[in-house]
């Protein structure tokens, strides 16, 4: 406790809130689309279905990033923030807002 003064000066204890908590997101409530919250969190309609695709069919994928650099993998999971990419079998964390474009190739492409 800090001292002031000569007499003791009571500082109360910090209170450390409790973690904070994202809702999930309902995607598609007006206008008829899908509107149920996303099984990984929170995504667009159109990611969610095609990187649950992409999981599924285990798709050649090349990422290109803000730099110019490329990476080739397959996607292995997802979040809200990161995608898992799976390169020469090995897991690789990606940030999605490092990521420019994704796009499909063909399984000799990298060739």
């Amino acid at each position: 406790m800090p001292k002031s003064k000569g007499s003791w000066v009571e500082v109360p204890q910090y209170q450390r809130p409790g973690k904070a908590r994202v809702p999930a997101v309902q995607h598609g409530t007006k206008g008829g689309g899908n509107n149920r919250p996303t099984s990984q969190g929170r995504h667009s309609s159109a990611q969610e279905a095609l990187y649950r695709e992409w999981v599924t069919a285990q798709v050649p994928l090349e990422l290109t990033f803000a730099d110019g650099q490329t990476l080739f993998g397959t996607l292995t999971d997802y979040d809200t923030y990161a995608l898992v990419i799976a390169t020469d079998g090995r897991p690789q964390l990606v940030f999605k807002s490092a990521v420019r474009s994704m796009r499909e190739l063909s399984p000799n492409a990298r060739d």
